[in-house]
């Protein structure tokens, strides 16, 4: 089965029989061995090319899931012998910090040895199932995808910064409505350019006038540093986006209640959701709650 569902995604028996060190004539055998078994021809064959036929698809797609409730069944009892392990793929935002994401990777990899990372931080919605991720860090209140599984972890501090030598140049803005005189440094993914605040349980809004977006928290930090503007930037003790780290960057109207960015963990529904992930779950949740969760 296992051999007839590699065929089916690779197109040939020369390659499938590359990628399992043997070669093209045992990977056909076996094929023919499976249709003989089954009493129905899987393939249509030419010189060129290899299609299924609809007894194939019927099969393949049995096959699909057996495999998968093979796996799963197989994970579950390595897990239950062992620790672990494993390749593991996860999707983090930008906003947590390349620093802070990479401590809290190394001390995860420590904790855990046999599992392999593969790390893209990207702040877009990916698409899990589709881009084949185990598991996605998500700064975002929205969850569009209601085959997902959502689990809240906290909240990220959000304050409104500019470097001195800005503030020193163009003033320091002393209620909301000043704001609207100062450009904005922006984040891609930020919805509108209007933006509330609020203060006694009043609520200001202002429209910023845009001078810059980039999909990059880092880079809008940058450029704050740079006195370009002002800027949304992520407080916290371990980021190294923080104020603490950034001794030019101050925050602004500090009497207004300041902003929050929900941060979530998405997984796929599955029948068995391998150990890996609960792992990552569960030393992820700790990790926030000690290092950024309090501040």
């Amino acid at each position: 089965m296992r051999i007839f569902i590699r065929v089916t995604e690779v197109g040939n028996f020369s390659k499938t029989a590359d990628e399992m060190s043997t070669s093209p004539s045992y990977i056909s055998k076996q094929i023919a061995g499976l249709e003989k078994s089954l009493g129905t021809r899987l393939f249509q064959r030419t010189t060129r090319v290899l299609t299924l036929t609809e007894a194939g698809k019927s099969y393949l797609h049995h096959c699909q899931k057996i495999m998968e409730q093979l796996s799963a069944a197989e994970s579950e009892m390595s897990e239950l012998l062992g620790s672990p392990s494993g390749l593991l793929r996860v999707s983090m935002p930008s906003v947590l910090g390349n620093r802070a994401s990479a401590m809290m990777c190394s001390a995860f990899l420590r904790r855990y040895p046999e599992i392999e990372l593969d790390i893209l931080v990207e702040d877009r919605f990916v698409d899990l199932i589709e881009e084949g991720f185990d598991i996605c860090i998500r700064a975002s209140a929205d969850f569009p995808d209601s085959t997902l599984i959502y689990k809240h972890i906290g909240d990220l501090n959000i304050h409104l910064m500019a470097s001195t030598g800005y503030l020193e140049r163009h003033g320091h803005p002393e209620v909301a409505s000043d704001l609207a005189e100062h450009p904005l440094i922006s984040h891609r993914y930020a919805g509108s350019s209007t933006f509330d605040f609020e203060i006694g349980g009043k609520t200001e809004s202002v429209k910023f006038e845009r001078k810059v977006r980039v999909n990059s928290t880092a880079f809008v930090r940058h450029l704050v540093e740079q006195g370009e503007g002002v800027g949304f930037i992520p407080v916290s003790g371990q980021l190294d986006e923080s104020v603490n780290l950034q001794s030019n960057l101050v925050t602004l109207l500090p009497d207004y209640q300041k902003g929050k960015i929900t941060i979530s963990m998405v997984y796929p529904e599955r029948t068995y959701t391998p150990l890996k992930v609960h792992k990552f779950i569960n030393f992820f949740e700790e990790w926030f709650q000690e290092y950024i969760g309090s501040w």
